[in-house]
């Protein structure tokens, strides 16, 4: 959700990688393209004053979970559907920026094309979300991976119908349904096909000054159950991001 006048679209980046997608050596090249830093390299947990570039505190909040809560030690894999801005509000910058993680991001808008290879490293697609052929795209990602953010405005049910969540699983998803604009159009079947699959909606209805725009989840097999037992027993639902951030740092503390 791009929030102006209710909703301020995205535009993005992107080059066309129509011959790419017919070649299977191109995650492979990507991966080969993407940050060299040594795979052992290990995290330490930000502090406050680190910069986050979320609209929602969305990286944040992902980043509290992994690292802070499952304690993660390395680099990660995300994949980013809608990307928006190369920097400001987007989902994906600082964890390519901070911790030199791996990844995908995608959007159907050629707006942003100079920004985004001026300013990102990881690649960037020209696709229509709805009908891409993830399993090319994540042909040379880890089964698990880290981060899911789904924010295309539209057409959200379509797109989770298009991922192969048979064979991959996502540890923490952001994903957006509007309900301020849409009811609930998308947000009922969005939470169904979720739950099909395993993932645990952990936030329900975050909201921007009011409006419910996104739900976020978690898949609980990444989780001991003294972990899952703490964060189940946070009041997380149908607040403000800024209570949910404020919530889980009480919690980590």
């Amino acid at each position: 959700m791009r929030l102006g006048t209710f909703l301020v679209g995205k535009i993005l980046a992107i080059t066309s990688l129509a011959c790419a997608f017919e070649s299977n050596e191109y995650p492979l090249q990507f991966l080969e393209a993407s940050h060299s830093a040594d795979r052992s390299t290990r995290f330490h947990l930000l502090d406050d004053a680190a910069d986050y570039y979320s609209q929602a505190s969305q990286d944040r909040f992902v980043y509290m979970i992994l690292y802070g809560l499952l304690g993660k030690q390395d680099q990660g894999y995300y994949l980013e559907i809608g990307a928006g801005d190369p920097i400001n509000t987007n989902n994906s910058y600082f964890f390519e920026k901070e911790l030199k993680w791996n990844g995908v991001s995608m959007d159907i808008s050629q707006g942003h094309t100079e920004q985004w290879h001026a300013a990102r490293n990881n690649l960037l697609l020209h696709e229509d979300a709805t009908k891409a052929d993830y399993s090319t795209i994540l042909q040379s990602f880890p089964k698990a991976i880290d981060y899911l953010s789904l924010d295309i405005d539209e057409g959200y049910t379509d797109v989770l119908k298009n991922i192969p969540f048979k064979d991959y699983t996502f540890k923490v998803i952001t994903i957006e349904h509007d309900f301020y604009r849409y009811g609930d159009l998308y947000r009922k079947e969005e939470r169904q096909i979720l739950e099909s699959f395993g993932y645990h909606l952990l936030c329900s209805d975050v909201s921007i000054s009011g409006f419910s725009f996104e739900d976020w989840w978690i898949h609980p097999s990444f989780f001991s159950s003294s972990e899952l037992s703490v964060i189940k027993s946070l009041d997380l639902k149908a607040k403000d991001y800024t209570q949910i951030i404020q919530t889980l740092q009480a919690a980590l503390e």
